[in-house]
């Protein structure tokens, strides 16, 4: 056999067995991959149609109707203050068509959207009788819960779909149980469900806790079909259950189905979710890619096993005797020796091609290899100006301390990433004052640092102009809204200033974390500062922070902390905690600041050891030594 068959032969089999067995290879991950973007996607649409509502509910109803109780509970607001306020409300949250206040053993004042009254109107129905909700049906609803939202009503006379809020008043504002009850108009939302681009393709449905459909007039029972079923069982759990999940199952028909489902969060006072969101598709129309895809490369493979073939026989006829000389040219590019250049390259046969080829791939390393240094030098750039970005950032917290007869103060602050969000201060006010003060911007990285460092400096100069920690928070809430200019960024600050000569401490919360303090009147024990009516700093200006005061003598402590210290995740996704937190700070509790601050920075870290730190970690520790 001559050195040409062998080489022909030889050829063949290198060729078809790498490019048989990669084929194979890329059908089944590109089928894998495929697949995985169907379910992704139907998953995808889930969790859209959930934030969505969820967005509806925590922002669009909930936060105004809240601002709306903390108004009627100021007691300057008379009755035309109140009629006023509900009137301007109900022009701006378009969803809510009725609002009602309702004090035991009064008649409850009433006041719908015109607009809906008269659609109630045209379907002869009484708007007041329809929307008024009487003090026992309201009791049945709210129970023991401040904030109750449920009561899914269907009016088929106007073809509307509402649901009930109830927030509880203040008894001494109103002299009695009083509710701030609202009627809420779903149909934004149906329309959104049922115009969603989905729909053209698969099914979103919405059930309730019972298995029924919303959003059809019939409100028919779905509890037979299996992802129904599976989506009644986890409404009715204890708990409820917030996963989204993909499942494949047998249809009505018998044909094969892909759905997700997932459960909007829209009960404050327990996880147990209020409805299930349903995304379905038939599982011939997910996969229809993936077998398209299977055919598409499947063509593709035989082609390139025929290629391949023709290929080896042209290479076995006219690269037998320039291969070596090639192959030694390779070599030689191999070893790094990017100089050579293809002798060949005149040659009009497949020679002179690879030759051109050869030089034209030496060529386009070269300049790779430059563009890889120039990249690779960009980079070390970047890296030393964040690394001077963090230095900078460190700069602005304290490092070290003073060595006061009457306290000892230590703090520490870790960020997630090379530059966070949260800090801590402590400073000297005057001879007898001082104060401290942590914070926690909203999201992290760079974007937060620079938000950061405005506020540090903000902070500062109004707490060098003002001593009284809620007025300091009340003007820093005001200039960041004033600041902000559409960045939606937000920060929560705790602020407290401590007399070193009656042990008084005056303390004031923009949204932070309670501190945990330790006195005598806890048992000498850790435990969490009363919580106080507060709004996170820089979301909407004229708001009022709290002032409360506690005293503290010697042995007395508080730790101030972000909630990165109580929210580390380990291997198993278990949270750090609270309870683990207090029952550490009790631990510790004997050391002095400095060593309690190391110790609990410490354990957290061992806590979420080979787990990436999930937030900035920041506290700050005062103790009473003595002399206050």
């Amino acid at each position: 056999m001559s050195l040409r068959t062998k080489l022909l032969i030889l050829s063949i089999i290198l060729a078809l067995i790498p490019l048989g067995i990669s084929g194979r290879s890329l059908i089944r991950i590109t089928r894998d991959e495929l697949k995985d973007s169907a379910n992704s996607n139907l998953i995808g649409v889930a969790s859209q149609i959930t934030q969505g509502i969820e967005e509806d509910f925590y922002y669009t109803w909930l936060g105004p109707l809240q601002l709306i109780r903390n108004a009627l509970e100021n007691e300057n607001m008379g009755g035309r203050e109140v009629i006023s306020l509900l009137t301007e409300s109900m022009k701006n949250i378009t969803d809510i068509v009725a609002l009602q206040i309702s004090v035991e053993d009064r008649r409850p004042s009433l006041l719908i959207r015109d607009e809906f009254s008269d659609r109630l109107k045209k379907a002869s129905l009484d708007p007041t009788v329809t929307l008024r909700l009487p003090p026992g049906r309201i009791t049945a609803l709210r129970q023991e819960d401040e904030i109750f939202v449920g009561d899914l009503t269907y009016l088929p006379e106007a073809d509307a779909w509402l649901t009930t809020v109830i927030l509880l008043l203040d008894d001494t504002r109103f002299g009695g149980p009083a509710t701030l009850s609202a009627r809420i108009n779903l149909g934004r939302l149906k329309e959104r469900v049922e115009n969603h681009p989905f729909s053209k393709t698969g099914m979103i449905t919405l059930v309730d806790p019972d298995g029924r459909k919303l959003f059809d007039r019939n409100r028919p029972d779905l509890s037979g079909q299996t992802l129904v079923g599976i989506v009644k069982k986890l409404l009715a759990s204890e708990r409820g259950n917030k996963r989204i999940a993909v499942e494949s199952y047998p249809g009505p028909s018998g044909e094969k189905m892909l759905g997700a489902y997932a459960f909007p969060s829209l009960r404050p006072a327990t996880d147990r979710p209020l409805l299930g969101v349903i995304v379905e598709q038939n599982e011939s129309d997910a996969y229809r890619a993936v077998r398209d895809m299977e055919q598409r490369l499947l063509i593709w493979v035989i082609i390139g096993f025929s290629f391949a073939v023709v290929g080896a026989v042209v290479v076995s006829v006219s690269l037998t005797r320039p291969l070596r000389r090639l192959t030694g040219a390779a070599r030689v590019i191999s070893e790094g020796d990017l100089s050579i250049k293809i002798e060949g390259k005149k040659r009009k046969d497949e020679i002179g091609k690879l030759s051109q080829a050869f030089n034209k791939m030496v060529g386009d390393l070269r300049e790779h290899i430059d563009k890889l240094t120039e990249t690779t030098k960009a980079k070390e750039r970047a890296e030393s100006e964040l690394q001077l970005a963090k230095n900078i950032q460190q700069s602005f917290l304290p490092k070290r301390f003073p060595d006061l007869p009457e306290i000892d103060v230590w703090g520490k602050c870790e960020p997630a990433r090379e530059v966070g969000g949260d800090y801590f201060d402590f400073f000297q006010i005057d001879d007898d004052h001082y104060g401290m003060v942590i914070g926690d911007v909203s999201g992290k990285g760079a974007a937060a640092a620079l938000f950061m460092a405005v506020s540090r400096t903000l902070f500062r100069t109004l707490s060098s102009q003002e001593h009284l920690p809620d007025h300091v928070l009340t003007e820093f809430n005001d200039r960041l809204v004033a600041l902000d200019q559409g960045a939606n960024m937000f920060i929560t600050v705790f602020y407290g200033v401590f007399n070193t000569k009656t042990g008084k401490l005056l303390y004031s919360t923009a949204g932070h974390n309670m501190p945990y303090i330790k006195t005598r009147d806890t048992g000498g024990k850790f435990q969490a500062l009363p919580k106080m009516k507060t709004m996170i700093a820089g979301m909407m200006e004229g708001m009022e922070m709290g002032l409360d005061e506690i005293y503290l003598s010697e042995g007395d402590a508080i730790v101030l902390y972000t909630d990165g210290m109580t929210e580390a995740i380990n291997k198993e996704n278990e949270e750090f905690g609270e309870d683990r937190w207090e029952e550490l700070l009790n631990t510790y509790s004997d050391l002095s600041a400095r060593e309690m601050c190391e110790k609990l920075i410490e354990d957290i870290e061992q806590f979420q050891t080979d787990m990436p730190q999930f937030d900035d970690m920041t506290m700050f520790i005062f103790k009473v030594k003595g002399g206050a």
